[in-house]
């Protein structure tokens, strides 16, 4: 489990960001977070001295009570990595089933995350994780009773989270598509063509001195590279031939409160992931990706212009999808 809560406290904290938020966690005592249960919990891989993800443990002689929320969502988060769910346990969990374009959540999102307690990794996920939203942990007021949301955020969660079940549906400006479809990898050849609208663009971010400090070298835009390409001359068989996709981020689309979010997400992620490169600690299937709702640039068609505030990061695996016959 990749949270727990201080006892003295109450506060609820995330395991890949306890050993920087309280370097004497040893004398803290931990319980798990639906007050329910409160069954003790115990840090796990916290320093990272293995390739195993922090996580936090209960002990060997106690469990979870029968109806903690938290632990039936954990197991069905860990079986949904690894299988299919059935309807039952995707009404259970819930998903971003209805997109709304049309509506400008920037105001709104800024003031109902205001008011949820401990929000400060929101949209941020850790090594191989996702980031989890809990009926009682005040996360989810992005997310209404109608499965409607304004932000990729949780549509991500989805589609990193359950690669088994990418045929589920999601309905933008009054058209359906499947999970599966609605989501395009960038990656080395890709045409530019293939990049349709309405869609989610997604691909690596290159950990290279260009993509550092993005969000402070132009007043206006922000752009990064990707590990991604094109072809410019097929016939050439040189780096000079090819062209990066780039994203850009126009400033004036965003209010500054969003704005100051997304950089400190891309700045703390970009960090981690050049850190772990360095110290030879990264995971081969773990990167660090951006996800875009977006569109191609009508003059360069190597670069995505993202619509109003539709970006996020993610320091994460992307499985394939499943197909199951």
């Amino acid at each position: 489990m990749n949270r727990a809560r201080i006892v003295s406290t109450q506060e609820i904290v995330m395991a890949d960001t306890l050993l920087k938020l309280y370097p004497n966690y040893k004398e803290l005592e931990f319980v798990c977070i639906d007050e329910k249960c409160s069954v003790r919990m115990a840090p796990s891989c916290i320093k990272k001295r293995n390739h195993r993800k922090p996580h936090f443990k209960k002990y060997r002689t106690q469990e979870h009570i029968e109806t903690c929320e938290y632990a039936i969502l954990n197991d069905l988060y860990i079986k949904g990595k690894g299988g299919k769910l059935n309807k039952t346990e995707i009404k259970k969990i819930g998903y971003p089933s209805v997109f709304n374009l049309n509506e400008d959540d920037s105001k709104a999102e800024e003031k109902k995350t205001s008011q949820a307690k401990n929000n400060d990794d929101e949209g941020i996920t850790g090594l191989g994780g996702i980031t989890k939203v809990y009926e009682f942990d005040g996360e989810n007021l992005r997310f209404d009773k109608k499965n409607r949301v304004q932000s990729i955020d949780r549509i991500v969660d989805w589609y990193l989270g359950f690669p088994y079940n990418r045929d589920v549906q999601i309905e933008i400006n009054g058209n359906k598509i499947q999970y599966r479809y609605f989501f395009k990898r960038i990656e080395n050849h890709t045409d530019p063509s293939s990049l349709q609208n309405d869609r989610i663009f997604y691909g690596r971010i290159r950990l290279s001195e260009v993509n550092q400090d993005v969000f402070d070298k132009y007043p206006d835009s922000v752009f990064f590279k990707l590990l991604g390409f094109k072809d410019n001359d097929e016939s050439k068989n040189s780096m000079q031939s090819y062209s990066n996709y780039s994203i850009k981020i126009d400033k004036k689309s965003m209010s500054k409160w969003v704005l100051s979010r997304l950089k400190n997400n891309y700045n703390v992620l970009f960090n981690k992931a050049l850190t772990d490169l360095k110290d030879q600690l990264n995971d081969i299937n773990v990167g660090f990706y951006v996800f875009v709702y977006g569109s191609i640039d009508e003059n360069n068609d190597t670069i995505l212009n993202v619509k109003k505030h539709h970006i996020t990061f993610r320091y994460d695996e992307v499985r394939k999808t499943v197909n199951e016959l």
